[in-house]
């Protein structure tokens, strides 16, 4: 979600304040129009267990999540494409 835009530079015309994906919660403020730098605070929010947290101009998101899973089933029966040469060479479970 995009909570505002800024001017950044001649190369980069603007730089769009986005909020992470992994962010719930309740907007409490945003911070006037001011020169910021990356570091600074320019929202706060309060999140579902009622914490007040800020959100800046730049933060780290990660690049790669494993897909959320509860258990690894067993390989009981093996994945038959149909194409002898292809399930010959390649099985898969």
């Amino acid at each position: 979600m995009q909570i505002g835009s800024c001017y950044e530079n001649d190369l980069f015309s603007e730089h769009k304040i986005i909020v992470a994906p992994n962010v719930q919660g309740t907007l409490e403020s945003i911070e006037d129009a001011n020169p910021f730098t990356v570091a600074d605070v320019v929202a706060t929010y309060r999140d579902p267990k009622g914490d007040l947290k800020e959100i800046k101009m730049s933060h780290l998101w990660p690049v790669r999540q494993p897909r959320p899973v509860m258990e690894k089933l067993p390989g009981n029966n093996p994945l038959l494409t149909g194409q002898r040469v292809l399930d010959a060479l390649f099985p898969t479970v």
